[in-house]
């Protein structure tokens, strides 16, 4: 049987239980966790720091190992994140950002129609009720 995604993930996150616990006291959503886990990959050295005990020992002893081989972001990891990307994601991502960028505009324009009436003072509006004298 293939593991999925999902199931993969969930094996990742029990192995990591201090992430567990930042997300339950509301420091990060699973949703930003699922895809950073995605983007970074399993292995990255930012989860060292969610790893049980064991497991951060011998990856922080790969860390040092790898610092001291390579100290920079190669072009290859670059495009080995680039394609766990999936293009739908992406695309829904751009469309959510646009749809924000065009809210944010239509409620600056609000705010600039508003400064842009001058401050009207109410007038003597006696003339638009007609009285009427017994």
């Amino acid at each position: 049987m293939v593991k999925t995604d999902i199931e993969s993930f969930k094996e990742f996150v029990h192995k990591h239980p201090d992430l567990i616990k930042e997300v339950k006291k509301n420091k990060r959503p699973w949703k930003e966790v699922y895809q950073d886990w995605i983007v970074l990959g399993e292995e990255h050295e930012s989860w060292n720091q969610y790893a049980k005990d064991k497991d951060k020992d011998k990856k922080q002893e790969d860390r040092s190992k790898s610092e001291k081989t390579r100290t920079e972001l190669t072009v290859g990891d670059i495009v080995a994140g680039l394609s766990k990307l999936q293009i739908t994601d992406v695309q829904k991502y751009l469309s959510q950002f646009g749809s924000l960028m065009d809210a944010v505009q239509e409620l600056l324009q609000q705010f600039n129609n508003q400064s842009d009436r001058p401050n009207q003072q109410p007038e003597n509006r006696m003339n638009d009720y007609p009285s009427y004298r017994d």
